[in-house]
């Protein structure tokens, strides 16, 4: 396997406490597979890690974890078809059981699942939809199946949007999530209702929207939220019975954290609060609350290990008054650090066994030409090609010359065809759930229509100075991106992030691309991956880059060459695998060969090490 990449992205660690003083963490190792570690007392190290096999996820990917009884473990984490899976052990087991998907819904690979156990051996889950839409499920004893996934009061959300979700009396459910207005808004549930009851705005919080709402419980019917604020601070509201509304927003002292850090919390006993957010320096910082304090005391640092944002350090009270933290740290291990009473500063950080989150480095050095999976010349079709596009089972050439998106089998047979149906430059088109997008240029938007051509819709947008050469989905969060087509310094080169739907600008989910080993410009092409990778191609001269599809970062540059034309144009680029004899392509770019005639198109293949990581 390719080495672990700093800076690609690092994945969160959830832990839990399933009985008192018993430990269980969950990470995704780097090679997509949800891993677990224990300990209990007596234990003088972490046991583990141990694969929890039969499931790939999306790199840096959150596993959710739940104790619907004592002893019992069931976790969640979505799949590489954005399906939601569930495992679980219980004493007795051999191992975990599982995978198993629950419905069909299907969301954004990075999408958190919301899970809670709001009474013995019963399990609620909600999750923000492709749509946008607020689901949920539940399961308890007896059930053959999981019931749902049914929508909760209509709720809106970024797709794949994380859910605060808690239980404040047995059988009592409340939910939050910051709406695409920035609104905090809430949902409750409980017995005797036969559907969810809000979505209420929670007293005027506002934050960005796909932030977290962390809610908590310290002690029955009470409940107290916190969030990262539009301005980077931490906040806080509280609500018990005899409430008319929520009380707040307060600053929790003031201390900004990065963009879309998220702020944990836990309560340690009763009434007690503790909070955790990665600071500005890196470091995470902790705050704390009781019975007494006229305000939040702190913000003091946990020692001095330090991750990158933005990051969830993951919390939990094992025991009253005992607290044990998580978080990958630069390496990409799982670091860990204690508290409990009589101790005067935190022990730690140690890391836990040799388990490395994140991303590796695909090698784009090492790609290496096999040949060329489809090529068209002398046509009306050929001309001022812009891109190949692909569903996994089918190619889609995208024409420039005859304003056509064409569909093509394995052995190159027309499949169909349907004609853009306004005049305007049409440039390199993704694929994506089902959808061709096809950015336009005079007007500037995105054309799209079903991969059966069976309807099709224009979106118009803002095309900046010169936007929508190219456009592609990023699974992860499920907006669509798209960037000048001369980014000339590469070290501020920002991809726009866009509603897919409605073409609405998100500028909270702008992917900002880091420096690049040769010059960055002329961008006609990209493509995002399910494993978290943005490929970009290039023209004059002709190039391929790999970046991260979570922090941007780029793993590298490499130029193409004239693929032997003089009139050689590189074009848009696609993923899929792709046999010539024996050998193996993953990544293919488009060649435009500007010829005297009618211009030729060549969709050149490069074989890629590992290519499961790609």
């Amino acid at each position: 396997m390719s080495n672990f990449a700093p800076g690609a992205g690092l994945g969160p660690a959830t832990i839990i406490s399933r009985s008192t003083d018993q430990l269980d963490i969950f990470a995704v190792g780097l090679d997509g597979r949800v891993y677990t570690a224990a300990w209990q007392p007596g234990d003088t190290t972490w046991r583990g890690w141990w694969p929890i096999e039969g499931l790939e996820v999306a790199p840096c990917a959150p596993v959710t974890a739940v104790s619907r009884a004592k002893d019992k473990l069931d976790i969640f984490a979505v799949g590489l078809d954005g399906r939601v899976y569930t495992a679980a052990w219980q004493p007795g087991d051999p191992a975990w059981r599982g995978w198993w998907p629950i419905g069909e819904l299907t969301t954004t690979l990075h999408a958190p699942i919301a899970a809670i156990s709001r009474a013995t051996d019963k399990l609620d889950l909600l999750v923000t939809g492709l749509d946008g839409r607020i689901y949920a499920a539940a399961w308890e004893p007896d059930d053959p199946a999981w019931r749902g996934w049914w929508s909760v009061a209509e709720g809106a959300a970024s797709p794949g949007a994380p859910i605060g979700l808690v239980s404040r009396a047995p059988d009592k459910l409340d939910a939050f999530v910051v709406g695409p207005d920035s609104q905090v808004y809430t949902a409750a549930w409980e017995p005797g209702d036969a559907d969810w009851r809000g979505w209420w705005p929670v007293a005027g919080g506002q934050a960005l929207p796909r932030s977290m709402v962390t809610a908590i419980s310290r002690a029955t019917d009470k409940l107290d939220l916190f969030v990262l604020g539009l301005d980077s601070q931490v906040y806080t509201a509280a609500w018990e019975p005899g409430d008319a509304d929520w009380r707040g927003w307060w600053p929790v002292v003031e201390n900004k954290a990065p963009a879309r850090s998220v702020v944990s919390a836990v309560s340690r006993a009763p009434d007690k609060l503790d909070l955790f957010v990665l600071g500005l320096d890196g470091r995470i910082w902790t705050a704390a609350w009781e019975p007494g304090d006229t305000d939040w005391r702190g913000w003091w640092p946990v020692l001095d290990g330090l991750t990158a944002p933005p990051m969830q350090v993951g919390v939990v009270s094992r025991a009253t008054d005992k607290l044990d933290l998580v978080m990958p740290g630069l390496d990409g291990r799982i670091w860990t650090a204690a508290w409990e009473p009589g101790d005067t500063n935190w022990r730690g950080w140690q890391p836990i066994g040799d388990l490395v989150t994140g991303q590796t480095d695909p090698g784009v050095g090492a790609w290496q030409k096999v040949g060329i999976a489809f090529q068209s010349e002398n046509t009306n079709h050929s001309n001022e090609a812009q891109g190949v596009t692909t569903d996994g089972a089918a190619w889609y050439l995208v024409s420039n010359g005859s304003k056509t998106v064409r569909k093509y089998d394995n052995g190159a047979n027309l499949l169909g065809q349907i004609k853009v149906p306004h005049g305007a430059h049409i440039g390199a088109a993704d694929c994506y759930a089902g959808w061709i997008y096809v950015p336009t240029q005079g007007p500037f938007g995105v054309w799209r229509t079903p991969t059966d051509f069976s309807s099709q819709e224009f979106l118009p947008a803002d095309g900046g100075k010169d936007r929508f050469a190219w456009c592609a989905v990023n699974p992860l969060n499920g907006r669509l991106y798209t960037c000048e087509f001369d980014i000339y310094n590469n070290a501020n080169g920002v991809l726009y992030a866009h509603d897919r739907d409605t073409l609405v600008r998100c500028p909270e989910d702008d992917l900002p691309l880091g420096p690049t080993p040769i010059h960055f410009d002329r961008l006609q092409g990209g493509v995002f991956t399910a494993r978290g990778r943005l490929l970009i191609s290039r023209s004059g001269p002709n190039g391929v880059f790999c970046f991260s599809a979570v922090t941007g970062q780029c793993f590298g540059g490499r130029h193409l060459g004239n693929f032997g034309s003089t009139g050689s144009e590189g074009e848009g680029i696609t993923v899929r695998p792709w046999q010539f004899g024996a050998q193996s392509a993953s990544v293919h770019v488009l060649e435009l060969d500007n010829d005297a005639g009618t211009d030729d198109c060549y969709l050149h293949s490069y074989a890629v090490p590992e290519p499961d990581r790609l």
